[in-house]
């Protein structure tokens, strides 16, 4: 009646689902993850892997090094020269008293006297139980590598049981080197009293000049010339494997510190008996470490050898004593004046 014309109906107005909403944002989402990685710049790959190789005794083989060595019929002779003097200080180990043990034992164990027990225990007999735990006040020296090194080619006389890992790793050496030196190849036999040469890379000089010059005497108690002038027999002591103190087995360590590992003084060692430290590469950044030979009972790593920021660095490491011994002419020799420590193992992180 008014005119309107009811034939035309009036348009609703569309919705938006909310699925749709929401797969809309999930597009978007992605595109903006894309993008932001796109924008960054790519991490640069390493040139290399550092590698391990694993004796069938577990131990890391020490990787080949480029220092050069001297001639084996010229073997080179140094003066010693003065290196920085080792800091002496006390530290504390624990000790669980096992069944049969005396605070005399111990002491002598340790390289301590009864009355240093008696007073970080607060002691006043020599009674002690089994379980008993003690503070075991132990001295050490803590030593640092010496700037002035030297390479050496030394003999060594064939063990039994020995084979060119175990030579090389109980000497610092590698076996690429002793190969080398000895012209063998890979796959041929050493036997018992076979004489070896074995290069070791950067050594104090000290070692090449404590060898001995008097030469040992004969079984007889006689010169070893066959007189009759009679000279003492020279006994040379088979220790027992060095202690390892610290720092613990598989410890991880944090990089902007340095590792002082350490061990327990197996006696005082002759001039010509050194601690030789070996530490293997065994992942991450690890880097090759040249033999430490020292008289000192710990040694320190510095953190400029810690892995950069972001990465870790894996090594394994041991103690044994060696003997430095005059060989034929002029050549020194070596000989193994105990067993190695066990191997520990840490991370640098």
């Amino acid at each position: 009646m008014c005119g309107h014309d009811l034939r035309i109906r009036p348009r609703r107005r569309q919705r938006v689902s909310w699925v749709d909403t929401l797969l809309v944002l999930a597009v978007l989402a992605v595109l903006a993850f894309w993008w932001q990685i796109a924008s960054q710049p790519q991490a640069e790959q390493g040139s290399g892997e550092q590698g391990l190789a694993i004796l069938p005794t577990n131990i890391p083989l020490m990787t080949d090094t480029p220092t050069p060595t001297a001639s084996a019929e010229a073997p080179p002779t140094a003066t010693p020269v003065p290196t920085a003097a080792g800091v002496t200080t006390t530290t504390t180990v624990r000790h669980r008293v096992r069944p049969g043990e005396t605070l005399l034992s111990i002491a002598t164990f340790y390289g301590v006297t009864v009355e240093e027990i008696q007073a970080a225990n607060g002691l006043t007999s020599e009674l002690i139980r089994a379980d008993d735990e003690l503070i075991i006040p132990v001295t050490r020296t803590e030593g640092t590598a010496s700037s002035n090194t030297v390479a050496s080619r030394f003999e060594y006389t064939v063990q039994a049981g020995d084979t060119i890992i175990s030579i090389a790793n109980q000497f610092g050496s590698t076996v690429q080197d002793i190969l080398a030196a000895n012209n063998l190849a890979a796959n041929d036999v050493i036997r018992p009293g076979d004489v070896l040469i074995v290069p070791v890379p950067q050594l104090p000089p000290e070692v090449l000049a404590s060898s001995p010059a008097t030469p040992t005497a004969s079984a007889d108690g006689g010169s070893p010339n066959g007189g009759n002038t009679l000279t003492p027999a020279i006994v040379d002591t088979i220790y027992i494997e060095p202690r390892l103190l610290g720092p613990p087995d598989g410890a991880v360590l944090p990089r902007n510190e340095s590792v002082l590992l350490r061990w327990i003084s197996v006696d005082l060692l002759a001039p010509n008996e050194w601690y030789v430290l070996l530490i293997y590469p065994s992942g991450g950044a690890a880097q090759t470490i040249p033999s430490i030979w020292t008289k000192a009972t710990s040694y320190r790593l510095g953190i400029e050898l810690a892995p950069p920021a972001g990465q870790e660095a894996s090594y394994a490491w041991q103690v044994s004593v060696v003997r430095v011994k005059p060989g034929n002419g002029e050549q020194l020799a070596l000989e193994a004046a105990s067993p190695p420590s066990e191997v520990r193992n840490f991370t640098w992180r």
